[in-house]
């Protein structure tokens, strides 16, 4: 079984055959990691070792097989994603997606996403605004704009996760379960470096795609992406600050209907359409502005990009409680991070402490240590050349 994932880690970081023999210092072929891949033959420990090391992962991580597994949702129909990249996407957020189901197992391991999946069954494309609706209901969001679509997710144990590829990638969306199919977690993908406006639709868009069951005459995309709009600028909202029928609109008050729900121009139009609030011309007329001005790629008044920081603030909260090492922090986070030592002072209030008090502290700090050592099997990797099967 770890010939796949050493191959789920090598093409998670970008790497060829060719590439990762040279990221080792070739002291094995191509040939031979091709045939540890397909389980043909197995590597040394050393040469497994120095494989680990080249791809930014723990040897155990290797050889330990996932209690779930992860399931996508399909591309974009209209994608032109090449095969290749799609690998390489479908590695890179299986891998990440892991790391973040492993700390929520640790801290939250009775949480679950607070997301129907698959839920709302769908017959006609007008049903997806009441599907919307009722999320935000469930999310006890009412009718205000959403300042904050990353965070909302997070908040509701929805993995958000951002990489970088190429421009025809724009989100896919994943669930994991358990070996006994219980739904453990959820993830919306996008990717970096575009504006917040496409960033948040895609979100939005990507989380259609999981709570949306529809019928087999449905367009999957349009009915996503109607999905999106509808959470992110609900009808009624709209209707209040638009005006249910209109003949025109300023580019000026666009740009402010823009900023107040978080979307693009182009999107903004999409929906006054789906709503009636304009006619086709008038959308027409719109989108041969939006065209010309090349605004598809880069429009008037981008919005910043939202950050994830559940991820952060979990893996630092998981080494604060002494949950994991410090080089499990920096292997979690791919970064270094100052670790504040307790002060001497501290360590004399401390042992000024009444004994029973101490003992008590003592007791209870070793009793987080037994159920971590109990539940992980990361203690077994002590680094190096060595390996504790």
């Amino acid at each position: 079984m770890y010939g796949e994932r050493l191959k789920q880690f090598r093409l998670a970081k970008g790497y060829s055959l060719d590439e990762l023999a040279l990221a080792i210092n070739s002291i094995v072929t191509k040939t031979a990691l091709s045939k540890y891949e397909r389980d043909l033959i197995k590597p040394s420990i050393k040469v497994l070792t120095a494989i680990a090391k080249a791809l930014d992962v723990k040897t155990i991580e290797i050889l330990t097989v996932p209690e779930t597994k992860i399931e996508f949702i399909a591309y974009r129909k209209s994608s032109r994603l090449p095969k290749k990249s799609q690998v390489f996407v479908e590695n890179i957020v299986k891998t990440e997606f892991e790391k973040r189901i492993k700390i929520q197992d640790m801290l939250y391991h009775s949480s679950k996403p607070n997301l129907p999946i698959k839920y709302y069954n769908i017959n006609r494309i007008e049903e997806v605004e009441q599907a919307a609706l009722d999320l935000r209901m469930k999310w006890k969001l009412g009718l205000d704009p959403i300042s904050n679509i990353t965070e909302l997710l997070e908040n509701n144990f929805i993995n958000v996760i951002f990489i970088d590829n190429e421009n025809s990638f724009d989100g896919i969306s994943a669930y994991a379960y358990s070996n006994d199919s219980r739904i453990k977690s959820a993830a919306v993908v996008s990717k970096n470096n575009i504006p917040g406006e496409r960033q948040r639709l895609n979100l939005a868009h990507e989380l259609g795609h999981l709570v949306l069951n529809l019928s087999s005459d449905l367009d999957e995309e349009k009915a996503a992406f109607r999905f999106g709009g509808a959470l992110l600028s609900p009808s009624e909202t709209l209707f209040k600050l638009a005006g249910s029928k209109r003949a025109n609109f300023q580019l000026r008050e666009l740009l402010i209907l823009k900023k107040t729900f978080g979307i693009s121009l182009q999107a903004l139009l999409y929906r006054l359409l789906d709503l009636n609030i304009i006619t086709q011309n008038l959308f027409a007329g719109w989108y041969k502005l939006i065209n010309k001005n090349n605004w598809k790629k880069s429009e008037p008044m981008p919005m910043k990009e939202e950050k994830s920081q559940w991820f952060e603030k979990s893996v630092l909260h998981a080494y604060s409680e002494g949950m994991i090492s410090s080089a499990e922090t920096k292997n979690l986070l791919g970064e270094d991070f100052i670790s504040p030592k307790p002060s001497l002072g501290k360590k004399r209030e401390f042992l000024k402490l009444p004994k029973e008090v101490r003992d008590k502290l003592l007791e209870e700090q070793a009793e987080k240590f037994v159920e971590f050592y109990e539940n992980s099997d990361e203690w077994r990797d002590f680094g190096g050349d060595f390996v504790d099967y």
